[in-house]
């Protein structure tokens, strides 16, 4: 398995861990200048802008942000001769929106690269195996299979985490992200596994995971917290081979 680390833009945090993460995952926000990624030989993923930065592929009157936010990511990518772009499928947040408005858009975007996450909030288009399987059969995209939105929807609905995550594996994720998390939460806590609220059972859920998987470290932007983190998951990896 290779294990990366992710920023938003801190070449600090990137030149610490070049030589300890097997690639980086680079969140493409479009006010952050990644001039400095030059610098990183590192193979990068690239994650695309989503909600909280004011991207909703599932929003018609939202077109020109998501066709903006989407081409940024994807120039991006090609600087930095990433292979995969990873992007949210959206919401439903009022009446402009819809699952179908979001897989149109996404098949128009025709970039063999994407592949869309799976989310967790009632109103998310991509909350089940269901509804990621309907995606990647009408858009022909990948998947990354996020643990942690995988728990958290699951106890939103009132389902078994252990079994949801099965399901979601069943879909043969192209990539993978993952970080502490509490069993019982309702929100993906993404926090460093040395908070002791995170109880996920990582042997467990890593052992069903393919031996040439590609994790993301979704746990904290603090260096000491992601080392920890970093050595940790590598150690539980060991115990599994």
């Amino acid at each position: 398995m290779k294990i990366g680390v992710k920023t938003y833009k801190d070449e600090k945090f990137l030149k610490h861990f070049e030589n300890q993460a097997d690639f980086f995952e680079v969140q493409a926000i479009q006010k952050n200048n990644y001039n400095f990624l030059k610098k990183f030989s590192k193979p990068i993923v690239i994650h695309a802008e989503h909600f909280k930065q004011g991207s909703n592929p599932a929003d018609k009157t939202m077109l020109k942000q998501n066709l903006k936010s989407i081409n940024f990511a994807i120039k991006l990518a090609d600087k930095t001769n990433a292979k995969k772009i990873i992007l949210h499928s959206g919401a439903i947040i009022n009446k402009n929106c819809s699952k179908q408005q979001s897989l149109n858009f996404i098949k128009k975007i025709k970039d063999k690269r994407i592949i869309i996450e799976n989310l967790y909030m009632n109103n998310s288009i991509t909350i089940n195996p269901e509804n990621v399987k309907e995606f990647l059969k009408n858009t022909k995209v990948g998947f990354c299979f996020d643990v942690s939105h995988a728990i958290a929807s699951a106890n939103i609905q009132n389902l078994n985490p252990h079994i949801l995550i099965q399901d979601f594996l069943k879909l043969k994720p192209s990539h993978f992200h993952i970080g502490g998390q509490k069993m019982n939460s309702k929100i993906d806590n993404h926090c460093s596994f040395s908070n002791p609220k995170s109880d996920i059972p990582l042997k467990k859920i890593l052992s069903l995971y393919p031996k040439n998987a590609e994790i993301t470290l979704e746990t904290t932007t603090d260096i000491k917290k992601t080392q920890y983190d970093l050595e940790f998951i590598r150690e539980i990896i060991k115990r599994i081979n």
